[in-house]
């Protein structure tokens, strides 16, 4: 067979280049989207540069032809835009900005300008998103790299200039496990079909040779990480697993527990009050404790304990009341004793678990 011609391969020449006046408009919002914003606008010079790239002219057409096919075609996509009222972020019309700026070197002593406006996510809600990956444990690295550069795609080629200054230091101890999404995937349909869960476990790093069932209600984020709130095969109530932990995700035929069939679950139920009795997704009982904490660690308690209020109880002390684990108080109060201390609990025992821990350090030191 002989070599196929350029009209015979659909309009495309071997370098790459189109020939078909269908694909402008595209090539030109292509254009705009990478290399044009707000604070970056490109002249029409610079559109037939970079549209000369990827589309073959016809001999014939001149520089001012070409400049005047793509003002036509700019024309015609506004009036699509406007039309259609496509508003890709829900509030402002998608539309290609023409800006008159003064430029003695041109006849006219002006040239026009031109930028993409109404994109779906600004470079600020960009960098937003762009962050919330980065601080987010539940997400592995690949994975990480994987939506950070699709996020990158969402903006022109300026994206990050605001930013240069911004410094990120890897804070993270992230999942390894790279199957996560599939397996939120599986759970979900699961969820919705009423099929019961097949999967092994990870406890204390070392992955079970016991294969747990279990029929899936909920998937909930706490902490950056992502658990399961479901009934485990043999049981009567509610158990809940992180996902990262899980390996061998498996949806079976089987038909799940219906829910309010669970022993703890009336049809009163909330999941808020789950998430309450089970602070930090832990197994422990939830315990109460009011203390008094130095005024330059309010803060850090509000955010390790998610709490809001707060009284003033003297000058530079503050009363807190938090629930929480015994063991994560414990750990806390431990380590800042010098600025916080336990004024009262629901559970007496966390006092004497702390003293424990004290003569066991001093122990341990006064011996070294």
């Amino acid at each position: 067979m002989g070599r196929l011609n350029s009209e015979q391969k659909g309009g495309r020449l071997d370098m790459g280049k189109t020939t078909s006046k269908k694909m402008i408009p595209l090539l030109i919002l292509r254009i705009l989207w990478k290399h044009a914003d707000k604070e970056n606008m490109v002249t029409m010079d610079f559109i037939c540069n970079r549209l000369e790239e990827d589309f073959e002219a016809e001999r014939r057409m001149t520089r001012l032809g070409l400049q005047k096919l793509v003002s036509s075609n700019i024309r015609q996509l506004n009036l699509f835009f406007q039309e259609t009222q496509w508003k890709p972020d829900g509030q402002k019309e998608l539309q290609i900005c023409e800006r008159t700026v003064a430029n003695p070197n041109q006849s006219g002593g002006y040239i026009k300008t031109y930028y993409l406006n109404g994109r779906l996510f600004t470079d600020t809600e960009i960098r937003m998103l762009h962050d919330s990956i980065l601080f987010s444990p539940g997400i592995d690295n690949n994975c990480a790299k994987r939506l950070l550069e699709k996020l990158k795609r969402c903006a022109s080629k300026y994206f990050g200039s605001w930013f240069e200054f911004v410094k990120y230091r890897e804070m993270l101890k992230r999942t390894k496990n790279a199957y996560i999404y599939n397996y939120l995937v599986e759970i979900g349909k699961a969820i919705k079909r009423s099929r019961t869960v097949s999967f092994r476990y990870r406890k204390n790093g070392r992955l079970t040779d016991k294969v747990f069932k279990v029929s899936p209600y909920f998937l909930i984020i706490s902490g950056g990480w992502y658990y399961l709130i479901c009934n485990t095969d043999g049981r009567d109530a509610l158990s809940h697993y992180r996902i990262d932990r899980m390996e061998q995700v498996e949806m079976n035929f089987e038909r799940g527990r219906d829910f309010y069939s669970v022993e703890s679950v009336d049809e009163f139920f909330e999941i808020s009050k789950y998430l309450e009795e089970h602070p930090r997704m832990s197994y422990e009982e939830p315990v109460s404790a009011t203390l008094l904490v130095d005024e330059t660690l309010v803060e850090a308690v509000e955010l390790e304990f998610r709490i809001t209020s707060k009284m003033k109880a003297q000058d530079n002390i503050f009363r807190m009341r938090i629930v929480s684990t015994k063991t994560a108080i414990c750990n806390w109060i431990i380590n800042l004793t010098e600025y916080i201390r336990i004024e009262t609990t629901s559970d007496p025992s966390i006092i004497e678990l702390l003293c424990y821990r004290a003569r066991c350090i001093i122990e341990l030191y006064q011996k070294a």
